[in-house]
């Protein structure tokens, strides 16, 4: 039976007309099929094709291809999304990010491969496609990372398989949108998707975005809603869908998909700057992959910088090579995972992997202590239990615990703060955890997420008390998986037990440097700076006490490998 995403009855505003946008997103100039010459006589641009859905409706697509003369067949690669194929987005807006946009030239669409390189220098045919219900594509946009995106995504891969200019053999994917689209094609399994890259992919928009632990991310739903909500129809309304449906709902279930169905050749990357965004569903994703060959980078740069790098660039090209045109290459030795476990920004030891989380690592549970430490040795957790208190609704309270380590000691894999809690004038409270490294002299090493600012600890986790249910059957130690299916409010009296999920994290702490453990009722970033934005209708209030010791064990459960200092 199909699904269809607009049955669940997702809250919908009248799409922007394509001519019409605003800035700093551009128009989108009217539909008119022609063939023009990029002017490196090597590449041509075929504007505005067709593209029949089995439903009827027509998607517009743009295919950069080389030039007859150069090669007759290309293998293609898929590049869809509600961004609009005309650049719709400016890199104007992306400045500053460790991207040399002097390196590209002006054909490159943001997060998208320059099709003068990828064209007239590799040999491969670039298929941008505006998703239905955007821009000049027919139908209505209620179906974001839907059922029925995949079902289109299909009926894309087959009519490019027909083509004279394709060579039978199909990819898709590149950053963000444009990764994620792959998940609901590749469950449909169509005959010509040879290979899928998912670069900075998300597999849960519910919880790695939207609704991070049950806190609503409205400020980036508005933002991402300027730069897609322009079309013909209507559009499902990403901005008020948090709040309209606060809980995980058949709606947001749709857009959730089996991995385990996806088993063809996958290159899956995310980089630990990708905070409440990309970084956890990447991981997530690729580790559910039934996939013989499927490959995991997880770098410490920002996102797009590692993409346009000409390291991201070769790895891409060699990924596509093997699996596009059947060349025997460097992926061959690849390692399952290859991960950067960070020093400090711009410092990071390259590590090779079988799988994720390292099996290295040692889930180690340090114990918050009433001095304001963190013990890892079990035999001197406090015997007495204890409570510190932090104001919620109070931009400067928080409450810290730390431990300075002895030896050189890596953090990587998977993390969760259990706590137990009671909230004193609120049925409610939102938490916000940090893992912070701390130097020797006791600064703060600051990372970049995915801004333009170093604004992020080396972990961080969301959660709303009241979302604190877990599914037992999706959790494993260190990964708390919650169901966000109904709310338990808290009564004054009430001590909880709550696990904060702290997303995947690979850091180094030198022996005399510090981890502490930050909690607190606000967000860790710049809330003037929509993209990581996490201000919501908070749920906090009055005082929140932690309680500790004796028969409340509260701890932070760490993915420990321990090292000899080099």
């Amino acid at each position: 039976m199909e699904v269809h995403t607009s049955s669940f009855n997702p809250p919908m505003r009248k799409g922007v007309h394509p001519s019409k946008v605003a800035a700093p997103v551009r128009p989108a100039p009217p539909l008119h099929h022609e063939i023009i010459s990029l002017g490196d006589e090597k590449t041509i641009l075929e504007k505005d094709i067709a593209i029949p859905m089995r439903d009827g409706i027509k998607l517009y697509a743009n295919v950069y291809r080389p030039t007859a003369g150069t090669v007759k067949k290309t293998p293609s690669i898929v590049l869809f999304s509600p961004f609009g194929k005309h650049g719709g987005i400016p890199t104007d807006l992306f400045q500053n990010m460790g991207v040399d946009f002097e390196s590209l030239s002006k054909h490159t669409l943001w997060e998208l491969p320059d099709p003068l390189v990828w064209c007239g220098e590799y040999g491969y045919s670039l298929v941008l496609v505006d998703a239905r219900g955007t821009w000049w594509s027919e139908g209505e946009a209620a179906y974001y990372f839907s059922p029925e995106e995949g079902r289109d995504g299909y009926d894309i891969v087959e009519w490019i398989a027909k083509q004279d200019w394709n060579t039978g053999k199909v990819g898709w994917g590149a950053v963000s949108y444009y990764a994620m689209s792959i998940y609901q094609t590749a469950v449909l399994k169509p005959p010509h998707l040879a290979a899928i890259m998912a670069w900075e992919g998300m597999s849960d928009i519910y919880r790695e975005v939207n609704v991070v632990g049950g806190i609503p991310s409205v400020p980036f739903q508005h933002y991402w809603m300027s730069l897609t909500g322009n079309s013909l129809g209507w559009n499902e309304n990403a901005a008020t869908m948090p709040l309209e449906q606060p809980m995980f709902t058949d709606l947001w279930s749709s857009k959730v998909v089996d991995w385990s169905k996806i088993d063809i050749p996958a290159f899956s990357v995310t980089g630990w700057s990708s905070l409440a965004l990309h970084l956890r569903g990447t991981i997530g994703s690729w580790n559910a992959f039934e996939s013989a060959q499927k490959y995991l980078w997880v770098h410490s740069l920002r996102e797009w910088e590692a993409y346009y790098s000409p390291d991201g660039q070769r790895r891409q090209k060699a990924f596509w090579d093997r699996f596009l045109k059947d060349k025997v290459n460097e992926v061959d030795e690849w390692s399952p995972v290859e991960l950067e476990a960070r020093e400090r920004f711009g410092k990071a030891v390259t590590r090779f992997e079988p799988s994720w989380p390292p099996p290295t690592s040692k889930l180690t549970a340090f114990a918050l202590g009433a001095d304001g430490r963190l013990v890892s040795d079990a035999t001197s957790t406090p015997g007495t239990s204890g409570s510190v208190s932090f104001t919620s609704h109070h931009p400067d309270s928080s409450v810290q615990w730390e431990h300075k380590f002895q030896t050189r000691t890596e953090i990587t894999g998977n993390s969760s703060l259990t706590l137990h809690l009671q909230a004193l004038q609120s049925p409610d409270a939102d938490l916000y955890v940090a893992v912070q490294k701390l130097s020797k002299d006791g600064k703060q090493v600051m990372w970049y997420n995915i801004t333009q600012i170093a604004e992020a600890s080396a972990m961080h986790g969301w959660l709303r008390v009241s979302h604190r249910e877990k599914d037992e059957s999706a959790s494993v130690p260190g990964r708390p998986v919650h169901t966000h299916q109904r709310r338990l409010w808290l009564q004054q009296s009430d001590v909880v037990k709550v696990e904060v999920e702290i997303w995947p994290s690979s850091t180094i702490w030198e022996a005399g440097e510090t981890l502490r453990l930050v909690v607190q009722g606000h967000s860790f970033f710049d809330q003037n700076i929509a993209m990581v934005s996490r201000r919501s209708h908070s749920h906090n209030f009055g005082e929140v006490k932690i309680w500790f010791g004796g028969d409340f064990d509260s701890h932070l459960l760490l993915p420990v490998i321990t090292q000899k200092s080099p």
